[in-house]
């Protein structure tokens, strides 16, 4: 049984990621709001709503870089011999049984686990470490590999 945890050094790019998406959404409403009002008298009610837009968006911003920073410490998947199992904040905890896994896709977010009828189940991000996502992806490869009906030719007599 081992155990995969999400790399801490792509957290830094996730939360760099989020203060620009939040910092330059508020600029542009900011920016927005002032050619609006551009000649007209600034009024209590204009700075008030400036003001709660500011915050607005503070709060929001702090909010999701504090649920990043939980999922980064609660996420984990353990991978032993019965299957895999995936840990995640505000989550039900998924067993994937190996056999029942058919096929996996990959794709640039990471692995996806397939079942008998085709349908996605989980999904295995490539935010873990580099060696644990390629590690992971051998053991599945591995498993999908041993699980192929052997196919031999047969002469007919």
């Amino acid at each position: 049984m081992k155990s995969y945890r999400l790399d801490p050094d792509k957290l830094k790019a996730q939360t760099r990621n989020t203060i620009l998406m939040y910092g330059i959404t508020l600029v542009v409403l900011l920016v927005l709001n002032y050619f609006m009002y551009r000649g007209r008298e600034v009024t209590s009610n204009t700075l008030l709503m400036l003001g709660l837009i500011v915050l607005m968006f503070a709060f929001f911003g702090w909010n999701a870089l504090r649920q990043r920073k939980a999922i980064w410490d609660q996420y984990e998947i353990i991978v032993d011999e019965t299957g895999i199992k995936q840990t995640q904040p505000k989550a039900a905890d998924m067993f994937l049984p190996r056999a029942e896994i058919t096929n996996t896709k990959e794709s640039k977010y990471g692995l996806t686990l397939m079942v008998k009828d085709g349908q996605p189940v989980m999904g295995i991000p490539k935010l873990l470490r580099p060696a644990d996502y390629e590690e992971i992806k051998e053991i599945v490869n591995g498993w999908l590999a041993e699980s192929k009906p052997v196919v031999l030719d047969v002469n007919v007599i």
